[in-house]
């Protein structure tokens, strides 16, 4: 099955699935995590194979992934029976999340609650009161006030996030980042707006956004698989067509890039990793990369599968990777 499910993917990945096959395929990727963690471990084979320029071995591929898998989890058995020789309790309570849920001492200020994503593998998961989920992505925060769900639902963000809104059509749930307000009636979309990145980015994948874009005085309605991009240094917008799926993988630790800059990679990098990246050439920073990474690698790593598709030149000390051609 396994076999047969890869196959699968890679004639999506070529586009070579007839309506029926390709219909199967989004029924079993969607069906549970494992399958979208499959499909994008395959996806990251396939884009090193195809950079390369260099047809990929389904079976020889699929092989190296199983070993890889296999490894895992013999070092995260051990990790475990380390544990278990200390203190595992204790620090089991740590590690049952990485996020942290603030709580203000003046209730005058009417500020909730706040929540402060980590830097797990995979999302962390907070269930707001009317049963709406947020994913929150590292370096991320998010608050509500008191007033919640009274007659609207209100939050703020800054970072990223991915909603799984509950519907309640009397009232509105709206995003609120410091340059754009994002409506939604009930809806599953990801907002990326980092207060010091250039690019604020919202991507839909099902039912409808209303977006309000301060900078330049306009709102968007965005359709499922529409993605919303904000230059808000040089105030420029873009409308695009994508697969909403591929920018929602981050919630289990996989980030795709579709033809970005090295720049826009790096940037988003940054707050994955907590490094600082710094490019040596402009003409290196323009650069359009495509591939997906994995949170548990290691920044070599990363720059190796980087350096398959750009050759670069770069040197790591400790948390700062210097690049250059």
């Amino acid at each position: 099955m396994e076999n047969e499910y890869t196959e699968l993917i890679i004639g999506y990945l070529q586009g070579n699935l007839s309506k029926e096959e390709t219909d199967l395929f989004y029924r079993w990727v969607n069906e549970s995590s494992s399958n979208k963690q499959l499909f994008f471990e395959v996806k990251a084979m396939y884009d090193v194979g195809a950079s390369l320029g260099k047809p990929l071995d389904i079976t020889e591929s699929w092989q190296r992934l199983l070993n890889k898998k296999n490894r895992l989890h013999a070092r995260r058995f051990n990790l475990w029976y380390k544990i278990g020789s200390y203190a595992a309790v204790a620090l089991l309570a740590v590690a049952v999340s990485s996020a942290y849920f603030l709580f203000p001492n003046e209730p005058d200020e009417g500020l909730y609650s706040k929540y402060i994503g980590g830097d797990g593998l995979e999302a962390d998961i907070v269930e707001l009161p009317d049963g709406t989920q947020v994913s929150l992505g590292a370096k991320t925060t998010f608050h509500y006030d008191k007033d919640y769900g009274k007659e609207k639902r209100v939050i703020y963000l800054e970072g990223e996030a991915y909603f799984d809104v509950a519907k309640q059509k009397e009232k509105p749930f709206i995003v609120k980042t410091k340059e754009q307000d994002i409506e939604a009636l009930g809806t599953k979309f990801n907002v990326m707006a980092y207060p010091q990145d250039s690019l604020v980015v919202t991507t839909l994948l099902e039912g409808s956004v209303r977006l309000t874009t301060w900078g330049i005085g306009r709102q968007t309605t965005l359709k499922p698989n529409q993605q919303f991009i904000y230059n808000k240094n040089r105030k420029y917008v873009s409308l695009n067509n994508v697969d909403a799926l591929q920018y929602t993988a981050w919630t289990s630790g996989y980030y795709y890039f579709s033809e970005q800059t090295l720049e826009a990679i790096l940037d988003r990098l940054s707050h994955v990793y907590g490094a600082q990246f710094t490019v040596l050439s402009n003409e290196l920073k323009e650069r359009t990369f495509t591939g997906t990474f994995y949170r548990g690698e290691s920044l070599k790593d990363i720059m190796e599968v980087i350096n398959l598709s750009v050759p670069i030149k770069y040197k790591i000390d400790k948390r700062h990777v210097t690049i250059s051609k």
